[in-house]
């Protein structure tokens, strides 16, 4: 499947960065010489962040709003983002129809934080512009923030979390909720290389997804191809990803024996256990109604019975669901599982947001009316004291 990727404020571009970078690896010679994305974007209102990009060319980086914020950004005023992608409707939507490979693109992926301005606010306007001008199918991918940022009464983070989802939902064809606490390493290493390793574990859930349908070495070309299309027909509204991996002994036999087939069997299950266990933010399997499952391993770990195995765990946990199952023979060193819980009609993480972004809204308006009289009652008991100028 090829995509489009736009990276809209400072999460969302770091991301697109590191898709850019993968897919420049799968294109490779020491990859798998496959094409994935067909272009790539950076947009902010901030100046300066566009600056710290390792792979996404200078071309392809867009200051948006220099009018309104003179490049430094809007401050975590989502409104404010939203007013600027508004106003320059027509600049995404001609920078990627213009691309010289759009023609190949299947769909074009939108990525923004939630907690933040210019991603929280832009996202929405421009999945919607896109989906306007575009022929092609819109996917979201939203970043919630983490937990901290979003305790206090009046916490930014958590409102504009709430209607930037909200608002994505609204709009695009999926919506990809990825969870900062589920891939935070803790505080042992360094912020920037925390954000740098969250980026990489996001996108690494994509790639085998994204090169399945695009293989050309017919060794390679999977016996149930997950193309395109069935990724399309699996995604629906708001959905999560995951993906569990087991490495494989470098010394071992393809010729099948006792031990062999346990070792295989064992592979395949505890990596579909650590991909629902890794899915980015917390449901109930029981809630969606789609499923799609990528395995990714040698040939022989393919098997009947393991891709039984994996069509009935995810029955068993919602009878209700639509499941395709595809397979991948790329990978020699690991067994590689990636599942798509997608169409989920419950979210307890989403919920919870709506409901104490409902709470913060009123605070909000009670604090506020709280502060003004008091600056009020202050500047009264200054109103006989001379002014100098």
């Amino acid at each position: 499947m090829k995509v489009a990727i736009i990276g809209i404020g400072q999460c969302g571009c770091n991301i697109a960065d590191e898709f850019y970078s993968v897919s420049q690896y799968a294109k490779s010679l020491l990859g798998r010489r496959i094409e994935i994305v067909t272009d790539t974007v950076a947009v902010n209102t901030d100046s300066s962040d566009l600056r710290g990009f390792k792979h996404i060319p200078g071309r392809n980086r867009i200051l948006v709003g220099a009018g309104r914020t003179f490049g430094h950004g809007v401050g975590k005023i989502n409104v404010e983002a939203a007013k600027i992608f508004t106003d320059d409707r027509g600049v995404l939507a001609g920078e990627i129809s213009e691309s010289r490979h759009f023609y190949e693109t299947d769909a074009v992926v939108v990525i923004a934080s939630a907690g933040g301005g210019t991603g929280s606010g832009g996202i929405g306007p421009v999945a919607r512009i896109l989906k306007e001008r575009l022929s092609r199918r819109v996917i979201a991918i939203v970043v919630l923030p983490f937990a901290y940022e979003e305790s206090g009464a009046v916490s930014y983070a958590l409102t504009n979390a709430a209607a930037c989802v909200s608002t994505v939902d609204g709009y695009a064809d999926v919506t990809f909720i990825l969870d900062n606490e589920k891939f935070s390493r803790g505080a042992t290493i360094s912020m920037a290389n925390s954000f740098q390793h969250i980026n990489r574990q996001m996108v690494s859930n994509f790639y085998d997804l994204f090169c399945a349908g695009e293989e050309k070495v017919t060794k390679y070309v999977g016996a149930k191809v997950a193309d395109a299309g069935d990724i399309i027909a699996s995604l629906s509204g708001i959905s999560v990803i995951g993906r569990g991996e087991v490495p494989l002994p470098t010394f071992r036999f393809k010729k099948y024996s006792v031990d062999e087939g346990v070792r295989r069997a064992t592979s395949v299950s505890t990596a579909l256990n650590e991909a629902l266990s890794n899915l980015s933010t917390d449901i109930n399997l029981k809630d969606a109604r789609k499923f799609l499952a990528m395995l990714c391993a040698p040939k022989e770990y393919i098997t009947q019975a393991a891709l039984q195995e994996i069509y009935q765990t995810l029955l068993d946990n919602s009878p209700q669901a639509e499941i395709r199952i595809g397979d991948y023979p790329r990978r020699g060193r690991e067994v590689s599982l990636t599942v798509v819980a997608s169409e989920l009609v419950r979210m307890p993480r989403i919920e919870n947001l709506y409901e104490e972004a409902t709470k913060t809204f009123e605070v909000q308006k009670v604090t506020g009316a709280q502060t003004r009289n008091l600056i009020n009652e202050l500047r009264e008991k200054a109103k006989d004291i001379p002014r100098l100028a």
